[in-house]
């Protein structure tokens, strides 16, 4: 099932518009559904939220109710609108806002971009006089030209297969374009081999699996970065977010 399938039955469930078989089978596919779970408690303190914020208090109902009296010794009987029918359309407007926060899910993207790699790619080295081909990739690197880095880096994967920093480079292009299985192809063999790129590449695969919200996954990934290493901080406090 789709997640924005999933976010509608939640709000469905949430809403009371299920009957009595559909209720009891949300309920139990609930029980084993992890992602469901979340979405329900999503739901449920956006829509607390959007209740606070979009229906008035009592003072405010209070206020309204002594202008109408007072309103009605002077000037012909106002036309009165039930509140509580104000209050199921609030509701309404709630889940449609609800909905669309739950599908857009802006927290997730800005997970991505707070623990993301933002790396720089340095290897011109001082005194070379001509620029290679690695040398235009990192400038388009630096510069988040993905596409065109990708490209450059394709070509001398092929030429230098050996090479883990060219093959980990090339990765963190592939999950910037959202090429992220090509990506974790390119990245599971640098973490498999001895190099200083090893760990670097296991936090790489993490971030593509966490741009997915492949939580499990991301989590697996983030387990295999040893304490002292350049991405442990950050990993330790990412799984703590992810529990």
């Amino acid at each position: 099932m789709m997640t924005e399938d999933k976010i509608l039955l939640t709000a469905r469930y949430v809403e009371g518009d299920m009957d009595e078989a559909e209720n009891a089978d949300f309920e139990m596919r609930m029980q084993s559904d992890t992602e469901l779970q979340e979405h329900l408690k999503d739901y449920k303190h956006v829509h607390q939220r959007l209740k606070i914020q979009l229906a008035p208090d009592q003072q405010d109902i209070a206020f309204k109710e002594t202008l109408k009296h007072t309103g009605a010794q002077y000037f012909a009987a106002p036309k009165v609108v039930s509140f509580k029918t104000n209050l199921k359309w609030l509701s309404g407007v709630a889940a449609v806002l609800i909905i669309g926060l739950l599908v857009w899910a802006p927290w997730r993207s800005n997970l991505y971009q707070t623990y993301h790699i933002d790396a720089q790619m340095l290897v011109t080295e001082r005194g070379a006089e001509k620029i290679t081909d690695l040398d235009k990739a990192a400038v388009l690197f630096n510069d988040q030209k993905y596409v065109e880095a990708q490209n450059l880096l394709a070509k001398l994967v092929q030429q230098q297969p050996e090479n883990a920093m060219i093959h980990y480079y090339y990765g963190l292009s592939l999950i910037e374009i959202n090429k992220l299985v090509e990506a974790r192809s390119i990245l599971t063999p640098v973490y498999g081999n001895e190099s200083v790129f090893k760990y670097d590449a296991a936090y790489a695969i993490a971030m593509s699996y966490l741009k997915e919200d492949q939580k499990s996954d991301c989590k697996i990934w983030l387990q295999k970065i040893p304490e002292g290493t350049t991405h442990y901080q950050k990993a330790i406090e990412l799984l703590g977010k992810l529990k």
